[in-house]
């Protein structure tokens, strides 16, 4: 994953940008490569998301916004899988994932979107690796 936090956000993976034009989806991210490879607390994001006030929605609404960002992975993932082709869900569609990976049993083990972007206990976290 390449990250560009100096002026404009730009992430992409295998060459693909993963940058959404919303607003409150980019915050996400931003936020995430601030803090690449490091558990980023659902508090921290929702706060810089809706400061003091957010809605009664609002974990839900930031797993909306997780989820868009992993649809934006996993098309990413299938292109270089496939060529062009698109992707169909945010799950573990991708590519192989690399010998060295972790998970040692793995072996043929698909690298999808959830493996770039990891729910963790209380928060996100956004692998950089590769």
């Amino acid at each position: 994953m390449d990250i560009g936090l100096l002026g404009a956000l730009d992430v992409r993976e295998n060459g693909v940008s993963v940058t959404p034009s919303a607003p409150k989806p980019r915050q996400v991210l931003a936020l995430l490569a601030l803090h690449v490879d490091q558990v980023v607390p659902l508090s921290v994001l929702v706060e810089e998301l809706w400061g003091d006030a957010p809605p009664r929605s609002a974990r839900t609404t930031l797993q909306t916004y997780v989820l868009q960002l992993r649809e934006l992975i996993a098309a990413a993932l299938c292109r270089e899988s496939a060529g062009e082709g698109g992707a169909e869900g945010a799950g573990d569609v991708g590519v192989p994932a690399p010998a060295d990976a972790g998970g040692g049993a793995g072996v043929g083990r698909v690298r999808g979107a959830k493996d770039v972007l990891v729910t963790s206990p209380g928060g996100y976290l956004l692998v950089g690796g590769g």
